[in-house]
């Protein structure tokens, strides 16, 4: 099958997923980059940019990052956050879904289940894990969630500012 990525959607805002989300728009790349919505953020008194405080840090401290993963100043422009509370339906609208949340089998897979909501048959899914069984995330998902699902694993430079251990 011939895919044409025109729109990805990067689930998770770490180090991986905001540098991966710079990484597409770099290369022309609409991308949505969507986390959780900020603890701190009050429920229904919240701001936009309180409720996306945890995906718009993430995404200033990669572009702050030396070397930046955005190399034309402009590539950020493609780039668009949100929350998974109000901006998951936007993943309808793409052609590639990123997940890069926490290496927790639950958690993803409560995503995935987010994720059957609102995306369109075909939409290739794949899940940045390292360590997880790919037969473990897709259980219990759809016939065309499992013909569109694979593992990647995308490796982003360190960075000056990153601590060796």
């Amino acid at each position: 099958m011939k895919r044409t990525i025109k729109k990805v959607a990067v689930l998770g805002s770490g180090v991986m997923g905001s540098r991966i989300a710079c990484h597409f728009a770099g290369v022309g790349v609409q991308v949505i980059l969507l986390d959780i919505v900020a603890p701190s953020a009050p429920a229904e008194a919240a701001t936009k940019a309180q409720r996306n405080k945890i995906v718009n840090d993430s995404l200033q401290a990669a572009l702050k990052s030396n070397p930046s993963p955005i190399y034309e100043k402009d590539a950020v422009k493609k780039i668009s956050t949100g929350n998974f509370e109000d901006n998951l339906k936007d993943i309808a609208g793409c052609d590639w879904i990123i997940e890069v949340v926490v290496e927790r089998l639950d958690i993803k897979k409560s995503l995935y289940a987010k994720i059957e909501q609102f995306r369109k048959p075909g939409t290739l899914i794949s899940s940045n894990t390292s360590g997880i069984p790919i037969h473990l995330l897709n259980e219990g998902r759809s016939e065309d969630f499992k013909k569109n699902f694979c593992g990647t694993h995308f490796f982003c430079a360190p960075t000056s500012d990153s601590k060796s251990i």
